[in-house]
């Protein structure tokens, strides 16, 4: 099997994480009201709404907690039960959205922590 050269893989690295960066920005531009409006009836998505507000920084703190919620419900236990029927309101096609948002971010993490552990200079 040929020696893939570093710096091609860096180089799939990169074009792999700036289209994942774009997919996120234009998925979440589009769908983050749509995604809040279907999830209104828990009451953190308008606690968030109205602290973090429209801002640049405001809307990427509200996306990161509709992935989560979307994610891993579970982990909010302290702060409010999330039931599944609840979840259910938001569309299959939104929810998989996510998912795939929040997937790609594993992979490429765990892509990026793989190369540099096997091809990084140790030592």
């Amino acid at each position: 099997m040929a020696d893939i050269p570093t710096g091609l893989l860096a180089l799939i690295l990169t074009v792999i994480t700036t289209l994942h960066l774009a997919g996120y920005y234009i998925f979440f531009y589009i769908n983050l009201e749509k995604i809040e409006n279907h999830l209104c009836d828990i009451e953190m998505f308008s606690l968030n709404r109205e602290f973090y507000g429209d801002s640049f920084l405001g809307r990427r703190m509200r996306e990161t907690f509709v992935m989560l919620v979307a994610v891993a419900p579970e982990i909010f236990w302290r702060q409010e039960r999330i039931p599944r029927q609840k979840l259910l309101k938001l569309p299959p096609r939104l929810l998989w959205g996510v998912r795939i948002v929040y997937g790609s971010m594993i992979f490429i993490s765990v892509y990026g922590g793989l190369l540099y552990y096997f091809r990084a200079p140790h030592g």
